[in-house]
């Protein structure tokens, strides 16, 4: 069995004093937040940052305080493993690569959560809603 380590966040910004999600509408369907394989040299802020920049065009910030991990075994039979940190943007345009990415979501909790395709994307949401709400 062979592991593969990726890096995301729960990328948000504010709309009108509501937290708002970006959400990643990927290729195969699935709906889910930005992330992607960690490179070679870099951490998992880095991968994290090149990921959200990559898929949505946004140039974010790390949050500290949160950090979540969640592993699986994928249909190949390889165990992934991914970490999850919160970012913030502001005042930034999403922009994407069409050819790689359907979609880009940008919705408030309530409608993020019911757009998520895994669950345990949605246990990563729920936890950084409830630490994002807890330092508002």
């Amino acid at each position: 069995m062979r592991y593969e380590y990726c890096s995301g966040a729960v990328l948000y910004t504010e709309v009108n004093h509501t937290i708002n999600y970006v959400l990643v509408v990927e290729a195969d369907g699935h709906c889910g937040l930005p992330k992607g394989h960690i490179e070679l040299g870099e951490t998992e802020v880095q991968a994290a940052l090149r990921e959200i920049k990559e898929e949505t065009g946004i140039t974010a910030n790390i949050l500290d305080g949160f950090l979540t991990k969640i592993e699986y075994t994928m249909s190949n039979g390889n165990r992934k493993q991914t970490t999850y940190f919160c970012a913030r943007y502001e005042n930034q345009s999403i922009e994407y690569d069409k050819h790689e990415i359907l979609d880009v979501k940008l919705l408030p909790f309530d409608k993020a959560l019911l757009s998520l395709s895994y669950p345990k994307v949605k246990d990563v949401l729920i936890k950084a809603n409830q630490y994002l709400t807890c330092l508002k």
